[in-house]
């Protein structure tokens, strides 16, 4: 099981931003498998990134 927090977030957007970097260079070279296994870790990375927004959103919002 594979357990993160809020605080990792900017890593989280970081890693990210570097597998969509690597899926563009390999569209750009052909390379379709390498495209293929980086989308489902960029995916995700959106579905966790996206948790933990709504959660840290969830919790400004109770404390607020």
């Amino acid at each position: 099981m594979f357990l993160t927090t809020a605080e990792f977030l900017p890593a989280h957007r970081g890693h990210r931003q570097q597998v969509l970097h690597i899926i563009s260079a390999a569209e750009a070279r052909g390379q379709s498998r390498l495209v293929e296994m980086n989308q489902q870790v960029a995916d995700n990375l959106t579905t966790i990134i996206t948790a933990l927004e709504d959660t840290t959103g969830q919790a400004q919002a109770d404390a607020g």
